[in-house]
């Protein structure tokens, strides 16, 4: 029997304490190694092809040739090869990142349908635009007690957001409220166009109004160069035959034109150039593209030309703010697809043909 003195015992202690620790930290630093080497090799890993992320992440996809870009037009197959050749000789040589936006900057029901209505038919009717934007003002996502008409719109919009793959810009209006100025749709872009930075060209279309041919629709952004960035060695920058420079006045207008487009982009030293641009309306074969429901004929007039039919209708309104329905030949067509797509909501409740 062998006897243990206490200097004996501290020892045998103190060496099985330094032992498990010793372990401890082997099996640390094991563990840390493992996971370092597969970081390593997720880092070396090609990443696969993200989904369509976020504004602007199709930017690849745009990059397409001619044909690529004329096979996306929705055209009728019977002029398809004649319609092809037509747009093909004056197809802009500037290619890049686009997006159609709508904005709202009053909860209107109507309005809103009307926007999920052309975003719908922009997603299923193949357009070369694929990005699609809608903005409006944060404190929408606020309302804690909206009308049950608007929260319903409201559900729609955020519903329709995934199904057609509208990316939703909630803006921020606190900086012109709180100054005591009114929510306005220019004082909304002026505010939210930042927003726009990753494209090279934003068109902005009236809503509501109503799509009725989504290749009419994108040959207003690919059919001619574009203004973009100044540039004095690119004439069109600065003197361009298809668009009109037109600045955004917040101070001074409440209301967009029923076109526009913005073009923003950083100049350096932490500036930002917006450039706002209305079509010529003059020009031949571009000035129809998007046009008010007094340019739609009907195929048994006499001046009926379906060449010249617009792309995009935009609707006027009464003095209450509501969509005129007298002289506008596409207010039952319109109303039939709000329905669809805003089923439960009552849209007919006032009388829209007030002068």
């Amino acid at each position: 029997m062998v006897l243990l003195t206490s200097s004996t015992v501290s020892v045998i202690i103190s060496t099985g304490i330094v032992c498990m620790f010793t372990l401890l930290l082997f099996l640390s630093g094991y563990v840390l190694q493992q996971q370092s080497v597969r970081s390593i090799q997720d880092a070396l890993r090609p990443p696969p092809a993200p989904p369509n992320a976020g504004p602007g992440s199709s930017r690849s996809s745009h990059k397409r040739s001619d044909e690529d870009i004329l096979s996306n037009l929705d055209l009728p197959k019977e002029k398809t090869k004649n319609s092809h050749s037509e747009y093909r000789h004056y197809l802009s040589p500037t290619r890049g990142n686009y997006a159609y936006l709508q904005l709202l900057s009053t909860p209107d029901p109507s309005d809103i349908c009307s926007a999920i209505v052309f975003f719908k038919h922009i997603a299923t009717n193949g357009s070369a635009v694929e990005d699609r934007l809608f903005m409006y003002p944060q404190e929408w996502d606020l309302l804690k007690h909206p009308p049950k008409r608007v929260a319903r719109a409201l559900s729609l919009l955020h519903a329709a957001s995934l199904k057609y793959g509208i990316w939703l810009l909630p803006i921020d209006m606190t900086a012109a409220t709180s100054a005591g100025y009114e929510a306005t749709d220019t004082k909304l872009l002026r505010l939210g166009q930042i927003q726009f930075l990753q494209y090279d060209s934003v068109l902005y279309l009236q809503s509501p109004g109503m799509l009725l041919d989504t290749g009419k629709l994108d040959a207003i952004i690919l059919s001619r160069p574009l203004p973009l960035r100044y540039d004095k060695k690119r004439r069109e920058s600065f003197n361009n035959e298809a668009w009109i420079p037109m600045p955004l006045r917040p101070d001074r207008d409440a209301n967009l034109p029923p076109v526009y487009l913005i073009t923003v982009n950083h100049i350096g030293g932490g500036n930002v150039e917006a450039r706002g641009h209305i079509p010529n309306v003059a020009l031949p074969g571009f000035g129809h593209l998007v046009a008010g429901p007094w340019a739609v004929k009907s195929p048994k007039d006499s001046d009926y030309n379906e060449d010249e039919q617009p792309g995009y209708v935009f609707f006027e309104n009464d003095k209450d703010g509501h969509v005129k329905w007298a002289g506008n030949p596409l207010f039952g067509s319109w109303r039939a697809l709000q329905y669809e797509v805003c089923d439960g909501l009552d849209l007919d409740d006032v009388i829209h043909d007030e002068a």
